[in-house]
């Protein structure tokens, strides 16, 4: 599982739940890639005990 961080207020059809801006989700890596090629979430990674975005 991956977490991302919601970036853009979208619908989401899989879970049918709108989500905000900042919302940290854990999801699939498949549906990571698919929110981020979609712009509307980045993927964080853990470094040393913290969250940080990925570019």
């Amino acid at each position: 599982m991956v977490k991302v961080k919601v970036v853009k207020r979208y619908s989401d059809v899989k879970t049918g739940k709108i989500e905000e801006v900042g919302s940290i989700l854990e999801v699939t890596e498949e549906r990571a890639r698919h929110l981020v090629s979609e712009g509307v979430a980045k993927e964080l990674k853990e470094s040393r005990g913290t969250k940080k975005e990925t570019e």
